[in-house]
């Protein structure tokens, strides 16, 4: 038995040392494949760049606004959704409702309403000593 399994020990280091097969593929060895990936990536390169050319010449616009393309477009698109979503009165509605169902649920300190502060609960004193005590304090501060 131990025989067995020194023989399987041995196999598997053996295997083990073996450099391991690699599917490439149709390509027959890594080189191959590393030359097809860098004339593929030239390509695309080549392709994007002749695309970009292609989408300037039917959209022709300024250089200045060609280098900023990207950001005027985006707030082009931000305004027309803007004005989309205001002139709907039911997609305005949605936006407020999921906004206050997001307050409601972060809910902190009570808003204050109509403008009127919150007062803290007056000072009543519980003794005639303690009532002596106040209005000497409030007839030094007044004086």
């Amino acid at each position: 038995m131990d025989n067995l399994t020194e023989e399987m020990r041995e196999a598997d280091l053996a295997d083990a040392e073996k450099p391991a097969k690699e599917d490439l593929g149709k390509f027959k060895d890594v080189q191959a494949l590393l030359n097809a990936y860098n004339n593929l990536e030239a390509e695309f390169t080549r392709r994007s760049q002749r695309l970009k050319e292609l989408e300037l010449q039917n959209n022709p616009q300024t250089p200045a606004k060609a280098a900023n393309g990207t950001a005027d477009s985006a707030k082009t698109a931000d305004a027309e959704l803007y004005g989309a979503a205001a002139s709907n009165a039911a997609v305005k509605d949605r936006i407020i409702g999921d906004y206050l169902k997001t307050v409601m649920q972060n809910k902190g300190a009570p808003f204050v309403t109509g403008g009127v502060p919150v007062s803290t609960p007056p000072n009543k004193p519980a003794s005639i000593k303690e009532a002596g005590r106040l209005a000497a304090e409030f007839l030094r501060k007044n004086n």
